[in-house]
């Protein structure tokens, strides 16, 4: 509920601590401030956060040990980036790093609605049961959190309707989930024309996956409630909220996020978290896009938070044309198609692409026709379109899914 210049006097105090304890206590930095002659009492604004140099991936893979705080002491744990664009980074964070990252979590859950003691179902990349296991259940109750864990790896055509019958039994008030895992249970019940049963359900929250403008869609329709989306990272460096209003706020007491534009409009999310300071990355480029919207200063919350319009994702969650261009939110190549579990779009060439459809039983070549010509109005005429009908599409190590993977 800060005014926006208290925001900004929040986050100034916050960035100068974190640099103080970067410059005495991480050799990475040391050394960086000493090369580039950067001194704290030259940072007086946030504006002067400029004149440090960008943090890249490449710089943590390759100076990993000399980002580790040599003041903090105790028990550390490492996590680690589901490496879907290359080798994962690993980063170190102790408890009191992951207290503060769950506040934020609680945060957005408590302006979806959810009451902490409620029940909530959770349909993430855990491995809650064995990937062998053919038989339901799938799922395992936590008790001390009244939560339904599911596996987001033994959703099948066979096994949806299961899954739902044992959403609507435990009938949670919240199901926090990959966008794909409810995708995949509204698609189905899209595909057999009903409802999700459940009274209690008022939210869906959903995290680590772009949310695309269909499955936002299928899902809200069939599951009856909104969808409130969370961005962040295992980086830790800038986290975006859905508020009560329906809009995305940057979360600017998680920390300092500058907005990179890039040519088509949209903008690189350069982030310096406040929370862990371990391994604290300060100006990392994280390689997300997203988009402002410039009409909208004020949000009917009354938060002063920043208003995003869209986040975009990944920088390569785009597809290249013949002649060169970078096409982005290609879910509308699905819109009018029918019976599609999951899709995954793969060039390897710039004049081919590569449609991979789980089907449900009814895809029919009437879907398959129509798909081939959305891609066609999309990506051009001279673009080969193969369509590869899959029993699966594989997930990485975190259980996350790719909708878009571009090797050109």
């Amino acid at each position: 509920w800060y005014s926006r210049d208290e925001l900004r006097e929040f986050q100034l105090r916050n960035i100068k601590a974190l640099l103080n304890h970067c410059i005495k206590n991480v050799p990475y930095y040391f050394s960086l401030f000493s090369r580039s002659n950067i001194h704290i009492e030259d940072i007086r604004s946030l504006d002067d956060i400029a004149s440090i140099p960008f943090l890249e991936k490449a710089d943590v893979l390759k100076h990993a040990d000399q980002l580790l705080a040599k003041n903090i002491r105790g028990l550390k744990t490492k996590v680690n980036t589901s490496g879907s664009t290359g080798t994962p980074l690993v980063i170190s964070q102790n408890l009191d790093a992951v207290i503060r990252e769950n506040a934020f979590i609680w945060r957005q859950l408590h302006w979806a609605g959810y009451r902490r003691g409620q029940r909530r179902a959770w349909i993430r990349g855990d491995m809650v049961v064995s990937f062998e296991q053919q038989m339901p259940p799938f799922w395992r109750m936590s008790v001390p959190d009244n939560m339904l864990m599911m596996s987001s790896y033994h959703l099948s055509e066979l096994n949806a309707s299961k899954y739902i019958a044992a959403l609507e039994l435990f009938d949670p008030v919240l199901i926090q989930a990959y966008p794909s895992s409810v995708a995949y249970l509204a698609r189905f019940l899209d595909t057999t024309d009903r409802d999700y049963k459940g009274p209690s359900l008022r939210s869906v929250v959903t995290t680590s996956e772009t949310l695309t403008d269909a499955d936002r869609d299928v899902i809200e329709r069939r599951m009856g409630c909104r969808i409130y989306q969370q961005y962040g990272s295992t980086e830790r460096v800038t986290m975006i909220h859905t508020c009560e209003k329906g809009r995305y706020h940057i979360d600017a007491d998680y920390g300092f996020t500058e907005l990179l534009p890039l040519d088509d409009g949209t903008y690189e999310i350069v982030g310096t978290g406040f929370n862990n300071w371990v391994m604290p990355l300060v100006r990392y480029r994280s390689g997300d896009t997203l988009e402002m919207d410039p009409l909208e200063s004020d949000c009917p919350c009354g938060r002063h938070l920043p208003i995003v319009k869209r986040i975009h994702g990944r920088k390569d969650d785009y597809l290249m044309t013949v002649d060169g261009r970078k096409i982005g939110r290609l879910d509308h190549i699905f819109k009018g198609v029918n019976n599609v579990a999951e899709a995954q779009l793969m060039q390897e060439r710039p004049d081919e692409v590569t449609v991979r459809i789980v089907p449900f039983m009814n895809f029919s070549d009437k879907d398959k026709v129509k798909l081939v010509a959305n891609a066609h109005e999309r990506l051009g005429k001279n673009m080969r379109i193969n369509v590869e009908l899959v029993a699966g599409i594989p997930r990485s190590q975190n259980g996350k899914f790719r909708a878009v993977i571009c090797n050109v």
